[in-house]
């Protein structure tokens, strides 16, 4: 969870608001997106289709090599290619987890095609994924654009929260069967003869794996010394056969590990870890947590961006019960003490870059905190 200060008034509900926007939106990135290649493919026909694709396998790999359907045969008219149907992409999505969307690239291009008065085009007719090698769910195809004449383009249908109009297990993506099938019209003119040209197709899955419990993780991520960023975890003591991954992200949607092993202190379950050059502008973290039985976890994701901590601010100033110190730099020591300098008070290392101080018990009047050379003054009503 987001650290988020017990402040009063107008700043707490502020705060409360954009804790839980943020929120929310990362629980919907928390997808996480799988790529893969097929290894299985075949020309199909529709049924009412005269062109076929030549060298089907030429989709596995984007090399210039393409699968071609078209011929020097055809007049005026509409006629549609086969399905070039790929399957075999090898996925391997944990049993545990739920499908968001999927998507497929397509990179395509045309020959004899005219662009300018569109007397000879190629243009989607069918597009749509198979489960367990049937034809499945919507037809994505879009059946107004053109394909691009002699120069590849990528064409993508579907998202990362687009399921096709069907339900998908991660059995049915897992299935050697599951694949993807495309279907081109050919529009030709006695002068021109179109062809349809596939270089290559690939698909990409969403989906959403368990995650970690906030509540028992307390996963968080602060500014620490000389510019890093300080995170801190602490493990469930049920959890002892686990290994943690620090995961950095620049959009919360691509992720990255980071080199380095966590630190466990001795006599507590607390992790920490320092990442030493953090990105520049806003990056997100999140933990990964692997299992010895195979089973892989991930934290709720944490939105992270490096605040100079040149100044300490404290409120409320004046205050009666509560003092939140904010631009703590984490692992620091807050020091509280009157205006001679007499000990009231001192921290623990912070885990974040906010303290919260008891002043109740202390007599009306002027203190100093402090975390090393940074100082302010309060004011006890």
């Amino acid at each position: 969870m987001i650290p988020v200060p017990a402040i009063r008034g107008n700043k707490i509900a502020m705060l409360l608001f954009c804790y839980a926007s943020i929120n929310t939106s990362l629980l919907r990135a928390q997808c996480v997106d799988t790529a893969a290649s097929p290894t299985s493919s075949a020309s199909v026909s529709t049924g009412a289709s005269i062109y076929s694709f030549n060298n089907p396998s030429n989709a596995f790999i984007s090399d210039g090599n393409r699968s071609i359907a078209g011929s020097l045969l055809q007049l005026f008219g509409d006629e549609t290619t086969d399905y070039l149907q790929v399957k075999g992409f090898g996925f391997n999505i944990p049993a545990a987890a739920s499908i968001c969307g999927i998507q497929a690239t397509v990179v395509r291009s045309a020959t004899n095609v005219d662009l300018i008065f569109h007397t000879s085009s190629v243009k989607d007719i069918d597009v749509r994924l198979m489960k367990n090698g049937v034809l499945t769910g919507t037809n994505e195809a879009a059946t107004g654009v053109e394909w691009p004449l002699l120069t590849d383009g990528n064409a993508s249908y579907g998202s990362n929260s687009d399921l096709w109009g069907s339900s998908w297990s991660p059995a049915d993506v897992n299935n050697s069967n599951f694949g993807f099938s495309i279907s081109a019209k050919i529009h030709g003119t006695a002068a021109l003869f179109p062809a349809a040209r596939i270089n290559y197709i690939s698909i990409t899955v969403s989906y959403l794996v368990a995650v970690l419990s906030q509540q028992t993780l307390q996963f968080q991520v602060a500014n620490g010394a000389n510019n890093s960023a300080a995170l801190s975890w602490k493990m469930n003591t049920a959890d002892a056969a686990v290994t943690y991954t620090v995961e950095r992200s620049v959009n919360s949607m691509k992720w990255l590990p980071l080199q380095g092993v966590p630190q466990q202190n001795s006599n507590t379950s607390l992790f920490t870890f320092l990442d030493a050059q953090p990105l520049s502008g806003q990056s997100y973290y999140r933990l990964k947590a692997s299992y010895t039985s195979g089973e892989v976890r991930y934290s709720t994701i944490l939105p992270y961006e490096y605040i100079d901590n040149l100044f300490l601010k404290c409120y409320p100033n004046p205050a009666s019960t509560v003092v939140q110190v904010a631009g703590v730099i984490a692992g620091e020591r807050v020091v509280l003490t009157d205006l001679c300098g007499k000990l009231l008070f001192l921290s623990a290392p912070a885990k974040n870059n906010m303290i919260q101080l008891d002043v109740a018990h202390l007599q009306p009047g002027m203190y100093v905190i402090s975390a090393r050379n940074r100082k302010i003054k309060i004011q006890k009503k």
